[in-house]
């Protein structure tokens, strides 16, 4: 009996044992289901405060959405507008482009035409030199000792109208020669056409002078030779020195006719010293640079008193 009591209390002890440990089991399960409870409430509180702002970040874009589909349908009558504002900027630059393409092909076109024109006046000079000496050829064949002898005739003739020049007609005052006249003329108006022409025809004047291609001389002896023709050029580049210095726009043809004058002259009188003369070349170029110059002083004198030759400092 006593045997099957303490069987009982001993049951009955580990089922308040088992019951002890399951109470504090479940208790500890209720503390963290209440704490997770709490977390869960705390996140559902900040969920719906969130919801709420997004609720009200939406009701504001739904404004701006129904005030921007106001203003389209209100801009919508203008929308031919922009249209042709589009249509205008790309025929604009269409046009701008075919501009751009136009000019290249006139540069170009241009470019072709002065090449044309430079060989078709090549050609000219070349043909008139060849059809000068054919005709001067066919002539002395033809008139044999009487070709010389009008040769002769003609020569008399320039000199004595040279010499009716320099004697009847009234000779203009000279200024003195600057030597930097021409340059400071080209540095003026370097921009223009005769500037530019004028600077090509001083290169190739001083290319004839390095070259001893202003005079000839047919003395056998050098020195005599260099002698004669240093001072009949020395002669000449003086006269055509003055005549460019006193050089206006209404004295051109007086200037270009004295100065053919003075190569009549001195290649007559030089014809006794080895038969030395000024080189027609040399001459034509000289004219050449009266003609530009004249332009070029046009360009200066305009506004000015024309009648005056231009005038520079000595040292200019």
């Amino acid at each position: 009996m006593l045997y099957i009591l303490g069987a009982i209390i001993v049951v009955l002890v580990v089922i308040v044992f088992w019951q002890t440990l399951r109470s504090r089991e479940l208790s500890a399960g209720i503390q963290s289901l209440q704490t997770n409870l709490d977390r869960t409430r705390t996140n559902l509180a900040t969920d719906e405060l969130e919801s709420n702002e997004l609720e009200h970040q939406l009701t504001l874009l739904r404004v701006e959405v129904g005030s921007l589909k106001n203003r389209v349908e209100s801009l919508q009558h203008y929308q031919d507008i922009l249209d042709v504002e589009q249509y205008v900027q790309e025929r604009r630059q269409q046009v701008e482009m075919f501009v751009e393409m136009v000019k290249s092909e006139a540069e170009n076109m241009r470019d072709q035409c002065k090449q044309k024109i430079e060989k078709v006046s090549n050609f000219l000079v070349e043909h008139e030199q060849k059809a000068k000496a054919k005709t001067l050829k066919a002539a002395q064949e033809q008139l044999g000792a009487f070709y010389h002898l009008a040769e002769e005739r003609q020569k008399l003739e320039q000199v004595t109208a040279a010499l009716y020049h320099k004697i009847e007609e009234n000779t203009p005052a000279f200024q003195l020669p600057a030597q930097q006249l021409l340059d400071h003329l080209i540095e003026d108006y370097s921009q223009s056409d005769a500037a530019q022409h004028l600077v090509q025809v001083r290169q190739k004047i001083m290319q004839a002078i390095q070259n001893n291609e202003m005079a000839y001389c047919a003395f056998v002896d050098e020195q005599r030779r260099l002698s004669a023709v240093t001072i009949l050029s020395h002669a000449f580049n003086s006269r055509a020195d003055l005549y460019l210095a006193q050089l206006n726009q209404h004295n051109l043809g007086e200037s270009l006719q004295a100065l053919q004058d003075d190569f009549t002259l001195l290649n007559h009188y030089a014809a006794s010293f080895g038969h030395s003369k000024i080189l027609e070349s040399y001459l034509v170029l000289r004219l050449e640079e009266l003609k530009f110059a004249s332009l070029v002083i046009g360009l200066k004198q305009q506004g000015t008193d024309t009648t005056q030759p231009v005038k520079l400092a000595a040292n200019a």
